[in-house]
């Protein structure tokens, strides 16, 4: 049975023309996709071209971090902050946390560690709301991240396959601090001037991490581009959604990705 999802939909139907077909396991959620002899599950919108340690890596924000810092990938500082609740708690994480937040000069953005589109972010200037807001998420039972704020008008996101960069988009926040499309952030086009950068910055984030396939998003600070995030899983339905042209790039950019999977496939 066909999804009902149109971007699942959209990602499904671009490699129609190729003989692959989808076996719904789960509605609108798990598939089969099969070509001739060979097949792999589809979890969402998730082809498995990751490892996944990479992949694990990528949820963390504050290992992310680490791991672009390790190899000297310029990126926006996250720190783990560990959940008081946990077992493997051995520190005063309160205290680490307001060491960080006046070393940032009181202006810091508080985050889950393994968040998703702008959920649990908040923007920080006082040490009360920054404590609020921290047991908030303790009392989630997930982990936060704090990192300094870098006022920005453009995020970037760069779409890289087997390490190269194959699409290109900025967000322009608006309304809100966050340039989360959902959150009223503008999708606009990449100056051509910046290409060139951007796909170093990003090519150099993807191979840090090994990840075959991935969003790199990177913030224009007052001290150059700086990675802000890695996101494992491509999601551009917000980008491509009522505009054909963007939906055409979508289509094309999985359909290389699919018969790259099947093509990895002994």
């Amino acid at each position: 049975m066909a999804t009902s999802r149109p971007y699942l939909s959209l990602i499904q139907s671009s490699v129609k023309n190729d003989g692959v077909s989808f076996e719904e396991v789960s509605p609108n959620y798990l598939y089969r996709a099969i070509l001739d002899d060979k097949s792999f599950l589809m979890h969402d919108v998730e082809i498995g071209l990751n490892n996944s340690a990479a992949a694990k890596t990528a949820l963390s924000k504050s290992g992310t971090f680490d791991a672009l810092s390790y190899f000297q990938v310029p990126a926006i500082e996250h720190i783990f902050l560990i959940n008081t609740n946990s077992r493997f708690n051995k520190s005063d994480v309160f205290e680490i946390a307001k060491k960080q937040f006046y070393q940032w000069n009181e202006n810091v953005v508080l985050k889950q560690d393994n968040g998703s589109q702008g959920n649990n972010v908040y923007k920080i200037t006082t040490l009360a709301e920054f404590e609020e807001k921290l047991h908030y998420l303790f009392n989630l039972n997930v982990n936060g991240a704090i990192s300094p704020y870098h006022p920005s008008t453009y995020e970037y996101r760069i779409v890289t396959l087997n390490n190269e960069p194959k699409l290109f988009l900025a967000k322009e926040r608006t309304i809100s601090w966050k340039h989360n499309l959902i959150s009223g952030a503008l999708s606009v086009d990449v100056p051509e001037e910046k290409i060139p950068l951007l796909s170093d910055l990003a090519k150099k984030a993807a191979i840090a991490l090994e990840l075959d396939f991935c969003t790199v998003d990177i913030l224009e600070t007052a001290t150059g581009l700086l990675v802000l995030e890695v996101n494992e899983q491509v999601m551009l339905d917000e980008y491509c959604k009522n505009d054909t042209l963007r939906q055409q790039k979508v289509a094309a950019l999985y359909r290389e990705a699919i018969l790259t999977r099947f093509n990895k496939m002994a």
